[in-house]
């Protein structure tokens, strides 16, 4: 599953509102000499902050805090601030959405003192990170499940076709579901084959991430080429096979290659005749001889190729036993190594 990984921030530093401090023009008059501003909203390891940027000097300046909930007391203090200047005073922030009770006292380098309170939330949580394993993916059912490490709020997910052409986009709102909890999102009626995915998820802060999701894989089908026993030569014979096969191929990358970063991977398999490690190596032989001719006729995309001997079988036999259903090999076009009941190494090496 090819996952590109993008994230970002919708919240920034909010203006904080005075109009519901002490009643009175004052309350508003003093906002405006001392530019007031919070930043409301922090993930990871930030600290939220009560900023002033006062339009006049002031000698200092003492917030006391009051957490609601839990009770707990901080004081934050700032001596001389020139006029223009920013200061910020940071304060301690648990995971979560907090209300805080702040009582300012503002002493002015003129002479003259200000007292207000105000009442405000501050929202901090982890750093966004977005989960999604093997099979948490299922076409043929329409679901896809992800999990994200802050309480969601959101998810878009957009699913996309040949050259990229939108298909449909589905629009999902959770209520802060608890870090981990495994979300989920369904689409019908998209007309038209999915070949990627973009996910976007918002957790309740209103930080996002994104991803894209191209969990393909493109299996070729073709005519076996039939090996003299022992060998991994390809007989002329043979050869037209694997020409109408690169046909195939050429057709795939041509339709999907624009949008998914594809690798062609070609699997050996042999049946049960001969030993199983001298099977092993036969099948690794002839898979890397077919990616070899793919190669030496023109296909230009990366081929990787593995032999499983008679690991896996299509047509289960005892030992000894010559079934041509066995001796054949896969052609995958992915943008990961496949993965799977018919593929159970992830040893693929590189032609």
């Amino acid at each position: 599953m090819a996952r590109t990984r993008v994230s970002g921030l919708c919240c920034g530093i909010l203006g904080l509102a005075l109009a519901a401090m002490a009643p009175g023009a004052r309350a508003q008059s003093d906002d405006a000499r001392l530019g007031l501003g919070l930043k409301a909203v922090v993930q990871g390891n930030e600290k939220p902050a009560i900023t002033v940027a006062p339009r006049e000097a002031l000698r200092s300046i003492e917030v006391t805090l009051k957490r609601r909930g839990d009770g707990v007391v901080q004081r934050l203090k700032a001596g001389k601030v020139a006029a223009g200047e920013r200061k910020v005073l940071s304060f301690q922030q648990p995971v979560g959405v907090h209300t805080y009770e702040a009582s300012f006292t503002v002493r002015w380098a003129g002479g003259d003192e200000s007292q207000f309170s105000t009442v405000f939330d501050a929202t901090r949580v982890g750093k966004l990170e977005l989960q999604i394993g093997a099979g948490d993916v299922d076409l043929e059912a329409r679901t896809l499940s992800f999990r994200i490490t802050n309480p969601a709020a959101s998810a878009e997910l957009i699913l996309l076709g040949e050259h990229g052409r939108r298909l449909g986009v589905t629009q999902v709102r959770y209520d802060g579901e608890p870090p981990g909890t495994p979300l989920r999102l369904t689409w019908d009626g998209v007309a038209g084959e999915v070949l990627a995915m973009d996910l976007k998820v918002t957790d309740i802060a209103g930080f996002w991430t994104g991803m894209r999701i191209t969990p393909f894989h493109i299996e070729i089908p073709h005519d076996e080429v039939v090996f003299e026993s022992g060998s991994h030569a390809i007989p002329p014979s043979e050869e037209p096979k694997l020409a109408k096969t690169l046909g195939l191929i050429r057709e795939a990358l041509a339709k999907h290659g624009s949008l998914l970063s594809l690798k062609l991977y070609v699997g050996g398999y042999t049946d049960t005749v001969g030993s199983r490690a001298s099977n092993q190596g036969l099948s690794t032989r002839r898979a890397r001889a077919i990616a070899a001719w793919f190669r030496s006729h023109g296909l230009s995309t990366p081929i990787h190729y593995q032999g499983f001997g008679e690991d896996v079988l299509a047509r289960p036999t005892p030992d000894e036993t010559p079934e041509a259903a066995n001796r054949r090999a896969i052609y995958i076009l992915a943008s990961q190594p496949p993965t799977g009941s018919s593929v159970p190494r992830g040893d693929w090496q590189a032609l």
